[in-house]
């Protein structure tokens, strides 16, 4: 009886011995993985980049590459901000050329309408001073003064609109040279003459010139001598 107990009891361990077997190898499994995976750890923790340190172990011509890349990208950004700063200059500088265009326009439309203004005035008032004659004289019967009169009127008007004309800078004027001056002249009359001497001189002014500002607009208006071999002493031509 006693054996049997003492196989009962040997039957009854080994169970337990063969889970404290088992529990042993699942620590040193556990143990192996976790000092196999220490290596990889401490690698990537030394395979991460150090970038004051790489610079520091850079070699010469590698420190020169990296200083002239951020010198250039220095200089890029302050080309950027001088580029900006000279469109907002140059939209500034657009926007006062426009309104300076603008208001010179404005000056010079006003200008021209305020010369024109003054001109149509005058001619408005000789207007009516031409109406006023012609309903006077036909009012009144004719009479031996009508003619000079209306002589008289007519170089009136023409005195009024020469001073309309002055207001402008536009003048009168008469060359007073012997000879022809074609560069203020123009023959609108010819007079055959028999005197080689008398040959392109002005015989006498039929209209006066006009100028502007010393510019001409209207040469004065003349008759000339032309020579005429052909003329007999009586002054008849063959």
């Amino acid at each position: 009886m006693v054996y049997e107990e003492d196989s009962e009891k040997e039957e009854g361990t080994e169970p337990e011995n063969g889970s404290e077997a088992e529990i042993s190898l699942r620590v040193e499994d556990e143990d192996d993985s976790n000092t196999g995976s220490m290596p990889e750890d401490t690698a990537s923790n030394q395979q991460q980049p150090d970038s004051a340190a790489e610079k520091d172990q850079m070699p010469a011509e590698g420190k020169d590459l990296y200083s002239e890349i951020k010198k250039l990208k220095d200089q890029i950004r302050e080309l950027s901000g001088e580029f900006e700063t000279k469109l907002k200059y140059d939209e500034h500088k657009n926007k006062i050329i426009d309104g300076l265009h603008r208001e010179l326009q404005e000056y010079r439309e006003g200008l021209i309408q305020k010369h024109f203004h003054s001109m149509i005035t005058d001619a408005i008032k000789i207007i009516d001073d031409i109406r006023k004659l012609k309903a006077h004289y036909e009012d009144e019967p004719p009479t031996e003064n009508t003619l000079p009169s209306l002589l008289s009127f007519l170089e009136d008007i023409a005195s009024d609109i020469e001073e309309l004309f002055s207001w402008q800078g536009v003048s009168p004027f008469r060359c007073g040279a012997e000879h022809f001056d074609n560069t203020c002249q123009r023959v609108v009359k010819k007079i055959e003459t028999k005197d080689p001497e008398e040959d392109k001189k002005v015989a006498g002014s039929i209209r006066p010139g006009y100028e502007w500002d010393g510019k001409v607009l209207r040469p004065e208006m003349v008759a000339v001598y032309v020579y005429n071999n052909t003329l007999t002493e009586e002054g008849g031509s063959h």
